[in-house]
């Protein structure tokens, strides 16, 4: 890969917008194309994903915290069981990991981002999932997005936003704006645990971070101008083109196994 990818760049500046005002696609979106539209590694790319979305939310967080949007007091509440859950499950997945070539291996991660991806997209189409998803409690859905992180590097935004609108009684804009910090805890964690086996791709990672520094003083400008059915809309059809192409590249792992 030369050292700046113009398709990656374009493909993170969309995602980028999505992200700022939804607070849902740093994983669920952006790992996915990474395995079926660039052929990166599901390794790789969860590593890669997850340094992308700690540091482009880390831009994010600061332009949301500049407009008041964000509820600081949650973010503690909700990290303080999440992030060592976390952190275990990401140890968990880079032990598993030895640098060897794994299709065993590759497949699950697949079918583990598979898996959560659907279900972040029944959470964002279906408002019985949405509200079987909001009625746990803080604790349980804490506990579960620190599992599912720190697999996959999915649902540090998909599902905290509902959880935050509901349990926590915010707004859906102010949820999406505090659940990005969160999201940058637990990708930051899976980054580090999972770039200490040398998986994390960093010319994949710049290329990535170009169309977020473009793509965030245009978003900021633009918040408030698109509904939040629009905004969701435009993520389901996303989520549901990039796992579609995950199936895809499932089912031919599998006949190779």
């Amino acid at each position: 890969m030369e050292f700046v990818d113009f398709y990656v760049s374009t493909a993170s500046f969309f995602f980028s917008l999505l992200i700022l005002w939804s607070g849902v696609g740093a994983g669920v979106l952006v790992i996915p194309v990474l395995i079926t539209l660039f052929n990166i590694d599901p390794l790789v790319a969860i590593a890669s994903g997850s340094t992308f979305a700690f540091i482009s939310k880390m831009l994010m967080t600061f332009g949301h915290s500049q407009q008041g949007n964000v509820d600081w007091k949650l973010v503690y509440v909700f990290l303080r069981i999440c992030l060592p859950v976390t952190l275990v499950n990401a140890a968990s997945l880079a032990y598993l990991s030895d640098g060897k070539p794994n299709v065993s291996l590759e497949l699950c991660l697949i079918i583990g981002i598979l898996l959560a991806g659907c279900l972040a997209l029944s959470a964002l189409l279906s408002n019985s999932v949405k509200a079987i998803v909001a009625k746990w409690p803080l604790s349980s859905m804490s506990c579960s997005t620190g599992i599912l992180m720190g697999m996959t590097g999915v649902g540090g935004g998909v599902l905290v936003v509902p959880t935050l609108a509901t349990t926590g009684g915010l707004t859906i804009k102010t949820a999406a704006a505090t659940s990005i910090p969160i999201g940058l805890i637990l990708s930051l964690t899976v980054s580090l645990t999972l770039g200490s086996r040398g998986l994390v791709d960093y010319q994949l990672v710049i290329s990535l971070l170009i169309g977020t520094v473009i793509a965030i003083p245009l978003g900021m400008r633009l918040f408030y101008l698109f509904s939040d059915n629009v905004i969701r809309r435009v993520t389901c059809t996303l989520i549901a083109l990039a796992l579609t192409g995950l199936a895809v590249k499932a089912a031919n792992l599998a006949s190779h196994l």
